[in-house]
């Protein structure tokens, strides 16, 4: 196994550390990514997105978006006129902030890596709240996990691939040909072009609707 660790948060370093610890055992030979940096389509807000990690083994490729939250209660509010909104609240605290939703974010960037990898593949996507002290609200989607769930997650990953026949199973050198691929799709970008991007796209958004901020500063880390 070979993770490949470029600099960024420590919670994106404690949620690799945690899928290696977690798969390790389960398969003979993976390889982790971080902070993949792939183009998104023409005319997006954001011309690139970062994914958290990538760990690709031997049932496939899955996509892990790492939220820093932490000692905090997690909840939806839901509609039937749009999609729900998400909303941390501090243990101890009553107030609440609304924060983007997860699954979306993963999903948009597993729907653009997926028209850029063969259809061979099974591309697959989670959200990690690798951090202590969070508790989710009963009825949350099945890709947002903690760091108890990844164990039995890659139980499931494994089961589930190697029952399945629609996806091949990769050995070691498909597993490596397959990281050479994401890391072709990335070609020159790099983490500092795309915080640039976001930059300059957060300096295009008219301060009337930027998004306030909270009252208790450092309460919680948030991405």
């Amino acid at each position: 196994m070979t993770i490949a660790l470029p600099p960024s948060t420590t919670a994106t370093s404690l949620g690799v550390q945690q899928l290696a610890n977690a798969f390790s055992p389960t398969f003979s030979y993976l390889r982790i990514l971080r902070n993949l940096i792939i183009p998104m389509p023409e005319g997006h807000t954001v011309p690139t997105a970062r994914i958290d990690a990538v760990l690709v083994c031997e049932t496939g490729v899955y996509l892990f978006e790492i939220k820093a939250w932490r000692n905090a209660f997690v909840y939806r509010k839901k509609s039937d006129q749009s999609p729900p909104r998400w909303f941390l609240r501090l243990h101890g605290g009553k107030s609440a902030r609304e924060v983007k939703d997860p699954a979306w974010q993963g999903g948009r960037k597993t729907s653009q890596l997926r028209a850029l990898l063969s259809d061979e593949l099974r591309l697959q996507y989670f959200v990690l709240l690798p951090c202590e002290g969070i508790e989710l609200e009963g009825v949350m989607p099945a890709a947002v996990i903690t760091q108890q769930d990844l164990p039995y997650i890659a139980r499931l990953v494994r089961n589930n691939g190697r029952l399945a026949r629609n996806y091949p199973l990769l050995d070691d050198r498909a597993v490596d040909r397959t990281v050479e691929r994401l890391l072709e799709i990335q070609g020159d970008l790099t983490i500092d072009d795309h915080l640039r991007n976001c930059r300059e796209r957060s300096g295009q958004v008219p301060e009337a609707v930027a998004m306030p901020a909270w009252s208790a500063p450092n309460a919680m880390g948030l991405q």
